[in-house]
């Protein structure tokens, strides 16, 4: 896994855990050149649970809701009781971290992101920004994503037209088996 990544697309990444296999590298690279992009901001990869924690809380507090499958409704469902009782946004993020990890032991994941490395190795899940790019590069690269074949997963709030549509993504998020 890279740290500092050199290609002709420059792929900036400015999540906390800055990992993506050279699989994800070669699919971004030549989605991003198919449709004229010289680079791409990767906002997410692998999570501890602490920053997944204060994710989800961020999407709750910018009213965005993301369909989380029930472990991380769980999760979600405990956030929205201590916000309902002004409970400290730290002691919010804490109860839930320590949600994430109680799930985990019993091998239930919150999210794709919160995965082990052993995990985030053979299946890299990370959000690009769609905004740090033109308008009209935003659907054509979407598009040149969903026609590879290492993309097993997209969510995007861009169009209808495209699988994965999600109105409450804040980005566009993508599964990419590693080879």
């Amino acid at each position: 896994m890279n740290q500092h990544i050199t290609t002709m697309v420059q792929i900036k990444i400015t999540a906390s855990i800055k990992k993506l296999g050279e699989t994800s590298i070669e699919v971004l690279t030549e989605a991003a050149e198919a449709v004229g992009l010289d680079s791409i901001i990767v906002t997410s990869t692998q999570r501890p649970t602490r920053a997944q924690a204060e994710t989800m809380l961020t999407n709750i507090e910018q009213n965005r809701n993301i369909r989380y499958k029930w472990a991380g409704q769980q999760v979600m469902d405990l956030a929205r009781r201590m916000r309902s009782t002004k409970e400290p946004r730290e002691d919010i993020i804490a109860a839930m971290t320590a949600k994430i990890e109680q799930l985990a032991e019993q091998d239930m994941r919150v999210s794709k992101h919160c995965v082990s490395d052993a995990e985030y190795e053979e299946c890299n899940v990370i959000d690009v920004s769609y905004r740090d790019m033109p308008e009209d590069k935003q659907v054509p690269f979407l598009a040149q994503m969903v026609a590879k074949p290492e993309v097993v997963k997209i969510i995007q709030p861009l169009t209808r037209e495209i699988a994965g549509f999600d109105m409450a993504e804040p980005a566009l998020h993508f599964e990419i088996e590693q080879a």
